[in-house]
């Protein structure tokens, strides 16, 4: 028996003009995409529920929660605007029997929305507003899904746990570009942070400590680990000159090209040559075979998304 089979009717498989897998309607319901939301145990209200009824999810890919002082503030004067999407204590153990302990007497596990419920307990609430789907708990892998792409869509989560939950999509989805798909994200996108992983523990620290920039990160760690150091320091070292050069540089010193009374009459070719005559198609021949040489089949692969995309 199938997935869909077992779960039988809900309000999104009837809401969506084309057959859907469960598991594609519980993100549909979980992205916002659905018109109507699929509910376990809930009302057609949103409900609130005590906030020491909410446990955090062991499975949470955030090493830290970030900020949460900050949140705090902004709860304790507006309150929590987007409900905490969570599953019933008994969806969560029945794919997670091991868990129990984690829950203490909690009632609800939260799938997205860990920091708001940090932040509700800092700021002393007493209830928070809940979106109750127990579809997104119908298995370990479903599960561990859901609160990894959440995790990856918050635009604030810390590049190395970025990276973790990426790799983690990948032993649940198989490969980096079924990981693409589902988020929306190019492989090349996927391929840049989980390169993140392949740092040396040196630069991983650099790299936590806002010492070395992301996208330095991102680019060196597809080097082998005996180039990487060199590789980043020559980045920041060039970032560093362009950084005291444009410091240098009046805002109004740039040139002004003037036609002259020469070059004025003279007719414009179309397609200009470099200052050296070469023509551009030879240019950009001699650009190719230096990547070619530089670059791996991978990483040209990469590059040929980027300039697309």
């Amino acid at each position: 028996m199938s997935k869909a089979d077992a779960l039988g009717g809900s309000a999104t498989f009837d809401a969506v003009a084309q057959p859907m897998s469960s598991r594609a309607a519980s993100f549909a319901a979980f992205s916002g995409q659905a018109s109507t939301p699929v509910t376990g145990h809930s009302s057609p209200q949103t409900p609130k529920v005590p906030v020491d009824q909410l446990a955090a999810n062991p499975y949470n890919p955030r090493a830290t929660l970030a900020a949460i002082e900050e949140m705090a503030d902004s709860l304790a004067s507006r309150g929590i605007i987007q409900p905490l999407t969570v599953v019933t204590r008994e969806a969560f153990l029945a794919a997670h029997p091991n868990h129990a302990s984690d829950l203490a007497s909690a009632n609800y596990v939260v799938v997205d929305g860990n920091r708001r419920l940090a932040g509700a307990k800092l700021a002393g609430l007493d209830d928070a507003p809940v979106h109750i789907d127990d579809t997104l708990a119908q298995d370990a892998d479903t599960l561990l899904e859901t609160a990894l792409t959440a995790a990856v869509q918050h635009e604030d989560l810390e590049p190395l746990d970025e990276a973790k939950a990426l790799e983690r999509l990948v032993e649940v989805h198989g490969s980096q570009r079924a990981v693409a798909r589902t988020l929306g994200k190019s492989s090349g996108w996927v391929t840049q942070r989980l390169a993140l992983l392949k740092l040396t523990p040196e630069l991983k620290k650099a790299l936590e400590d806002k010492t070395l920039p992301v996208k330095v990160a991102r680019t060196v760690g597809q080097l082998p680990e005996q180039q990487q150091q060199s590789a980043a320091d020559e980045a920041l070292a060039q970032r560093a000159k362009q950084k005291s050069e444009s410091a240098r540089k009046p805002r109004s010193a740039y040139p002004v090209s003037t036609p002259t009374a020469s070059n004025a009459s003279a007719p414009q070719s179309k397609t200009a040559s470099p200052p050296d005559g070469t023509p551009p198609e030879d240019n950009l021949m001699a650009l190719a075979t230096e990547l070619k040489r530089r670059l791996t089949p991978q990483q040209l692969e990469e590059l040929a998304e980027l300039l697309l995309s």
